[in-house]
């Protein structure tokens, strides 16, 4: 007689191991998770504490809107030129994104890139595009910027075409230091050269005199200044640093950063990855992360853009804000629907299926 093996047949050993490695990827699943819960609790819970200390801030503060220094005049009258990386592709998203937003808020505002635009104001630099050649567009740009707007400007800023700036936080910043002393400003990574040197993803301002000895001090002189690669940051990091144009500091009195390379999230929500290495120290990510009078923040898409405007400078909260006297934001009449038909009817849900197909019927 022959005898046919059940192919579906298992032995009780096999169940017993397939049933082991389940219960083990459940359990791994389920610590994974606790981890990820605490992990998150205990955030939520820095965040908290962190709001708390604000409120009591708060209360002890002055109105800045009545503050009339010495310091905040001049830092309405400096005259800054913003100039912006970016590429052909990204004109008509980051590019204009910028220009409608914080840009507006330069003196100036040109952005970087080989071919014109009808619609933005360009420079355009002779270099080949590409990571590999972001130190050649660099300073090829800042010959030019130093050929024809030495004597117009008082601070340059370079940024690329994903970063926020809060325009008003920068002038405040930049009026701390005098004009006659060549100043180097941004997120100080601490790695590659003596005095580090700056993100070029946060953004990095330097002075008509700084301008004046890099263009004069290092790329006039033969051999002095990298002139071509792909690290640009840190090619001019390193000329500044050899022809004596220092960095200074950009962390408030709270010890809080005011440029951030990695973006909002990353500060705000922690950084996970070696990238923490090359920042300058002490550096705290979480809801301590951030200056109250922070200045950058790179990664921004071009939504995001138009969303922080709108939350920064079109929402106001009241009691912190001034609000018109004359006339009321709200009104206390009854809501009236407008234009509404006579033989309009509420549509009543009847059944609502939610877990899977959300299917309703309505009379």
């Amino acid at each position: 007689m022959i005898h046919f093996k059940n192919p579906f047949r298992t032995n009780r050993s096999t169940v017993t191991a397939i049933l082991a490695v389940f219960i083990l990827i459940v359990f791994i699943f389920l610590v994974i998770r606790q981890k990820e819960n605490a992990k998150s609790a205990k955030f939520l819970e820095n965040v908290k504490n962190f709001l708390m200390k604000i409120v009591k801030e708060d209360k002890k503060c002055t109105d800045l809107h009545n503050e009339k220094s010495y310091l905040e005049e001049k830092a309405k009258r400096l005259r800054i030129l913003c100039y912006t990386m970016t590429v052909p592709a990204n004109l008509r998203t980051k590019a204009i994104a910028v220009n409608n937003t914080w840009g507006a808020r330069c003196t100036k505002l040109v952005f970087v890139t080989p071919e014109p635009s009808s619609s933005l104001h360009t420079m355009q630099v002779d270099v080949q595009e590409g990571r590999g050649h972001l130190t050649d567009k660099t300073v090829k740009t800042l010959i030019a910027l130093y050929k024809t707007y030495k004597n117009d400007f008082d601070w340059f800023y370079k940024c690329d075409d994903d970063v926020y700036i809060i325009m008003e936080n920068l002038r405040h910043l930049l009026a701390q230091h005098d004009s006659y002393v060549p100043v180097y400003l941004g997120h100080q990574f601490r790695v590659m050269t003596k005095q580090g040197y700056l993100s070029g993803g946060a953004g990095y301002a330097i002075n008509r005199k700084a301008l004046e000895m890099i263009n004069v001090n290092g790329f006039q002189v033969s051999d002095k200044c990298q002139i071509s690669g792909k690290d640009e940051d840190l090619d001019i990091g390193k000329c500044f640093e050899k022809i004596g144009v220092k960095v200074y500091s950009t962390v408030d009195a709270f010890g809080r950063q005011a440029f951030h390379p990695f973006g909002f999230q990353k500060a705000f929500f922690g950084h996970e990855g070696g990238e923490t290495y090359y920042v300058s120290r002490p550096y705290e990510t979480g809801p301590n992360c951030c200056s109250e009078f922070t200045v950058s923040f790179h990664y921004v898409t071009p939504e995001e853009m138009y969303l922080m405007e709108f939350l920064l400078y079109h929402t106001k909260i009241y009691g912190r804000h001034f609000a018109p006297k004359k006339n009321k934001i709200f009104s206390n009449k009854e809501a009236v629907i407008p234009n509404k038909a006579a033989n309009e009817v509420l549509l009543i849900p009847k059944f609502i299926w939610h877990h899977l197909y959300r299917y309703s019927r309505f009379e």
